[in-house]
C-alpha cells in the first residue's frame, strides 16, 4: 500500500471571504465537493447555507489545495445576552493527507486570530472524537436555529461543541444561533 505524502513544507493561509479569486473559488469547491459530496449548493457557490466571513487555505508545497477550515464571525444569544463567537464550518481534509494534524494545525491558526479579535469561543457542530484533540467539547445547551444543517444534509450528526479561547465560562441555557447552524 502506498504511503499517504508529507505535508513537507505546508502553508496556511488566513484569507477574507470576499478576496477569494475565482481561480481559488474553483479550488474551493472541488475541494469541498470531494469531502461533502451531497452538499449540492458547493455545486454553484464556495459554502452550503452563509458565506463564512474567514477562511484558512492549507496548500502543499507545490501549492495544491490540500485543506481548508472556515469561520463565521457571529453574535449569537447565549446565556440570556449577546455573545460573540467564531463558528467553524466545512473543515475539510482531502483524503491522500488525513491524518497528518492538518485539522489541528488550521483550527490552531483560527482560534490564534479569535484570540486576537477578542472572540471568546469558537463553535462548531462535529465528530468528538475527531475535535476533542484541538480542545472542544461537547455542550448540551439547547440549540435554536433558523434551519439545521443536521437534520438536513450532515451525514454525521455532529454535536454542538464549543473551545474556549478566553478564559470565561461558557453559558448556560438555550443558545440561539440567530440564523442557520454553520
Amino acid at each position: 500500500m502506498p504511503s499517504a505524502p508529507s505535508t513537507g513544507e505546508i502553508s496556511i493561509i488566513h484569507r477574507l471571504d470576499a478576496e477569494i479569486s475565482g481561480t481559488e473559488d474553483h479550488e474551493l469547491r472541488r475541494l469541498l465537493l470531494v469531502c461533502f459530496p451531497y452538499a449540492t449548493a458547493l455545486l454553484t457557490r464556495r459554502f452550503i447555507r452563509e458565506a463564512p466571513a474567514h477562511r484558512w487555505l492549507v496548500r502543499s508545497a507545490s501549492g495544491e489545495l490540500i485543506a481548508h477550515a472556515a469561520a463565521h464571525d457571529k453574535i449569537i444569544s447565549a446565556g440570556g445576552g449577546n455573545l460573540r463567537i467564531g463558528g467553524i464550518a466545512e473543515v475539510c481534509v482531502a483524503y491522500q493527507f488525513r491524518g497528518q494534524g492538518l485539522v489541528g494545525r488550521m483550527l490552531g491558526e483560527a482560534h490564534a486570530w479569535m484570540q486576537c479579535e477578542g472572540i471568546p469561543f469558537a463553535m462548531l457542530f462535529g465528530q468528538p472524537k475527531v475535535y476533542a484533540s484541538s480542545g472542544y467539547a461537547v455542550i448540551d445547551n439547547t440549540i435554536l436555529a433558523a434551519t439545521t444543517l443536521l437534520d438536513q444534509w450532515n451525514p454525521f450528526k455532529g454535536k454542538p461543541m464549543i473551545h474556549p479561547i478566553a478564559a470565561q465560562p461558557w453559558p448556560a441555557g438555550p443558545v440561539d444561533l440567530r440564523g442557520p447552524t454553520f
